[in-house]
C-alpha cells in the first residue's frame, strides 16, 4: 500500500483496499474490535462469577448468624 497523496482527494472506500483483497489476512480493526467485545464479555463474566460467590459467601454468613442465634433458644 502506498501512501496517498495529500493534495489528492481519496474516497473513504479507497483507504481500505487492502483489506479487500482475496489474499489479505483479516482486517485488523475486525481483529482489534473482537479483542474489545471478548475482553468485554470476559470481564462481565468474571465480574457476575465474583458477584455470585460473593453473595454465595454472604448468605451461608447470614444463616449461620441466625443459627448461633436461634439454635439452643429454647434450652435456655
Amino acid at each position: 500500500m502506498t501512501t496517498p497523496d495529500p493534495n489528492e482527494s481519496i474516497a473513504p472506500e479507497a483507504a481500505f483496499e487492502v483489506f479487500d483483497e482475496p489474499g489479505a489476512k483479516e482486517n485488523p480493526i475486525l481483529g482489534w474490535a473482537k479483542a474489545i467485545v471478548f475482553g468485554i464479555g470476559d470481564t462481565a463474566k468474571e465480574m457476575l462469577d465474583e458477584g455470585r460467590r460473593g453473595a454465595r459467601e454472604a448468605m451461608e454468613d447470614s444463616w449461620d448468624r441466625f443459627d448461633q442465634k436461634t439454635k439452643h433458644r429454647r434450652d435456655k
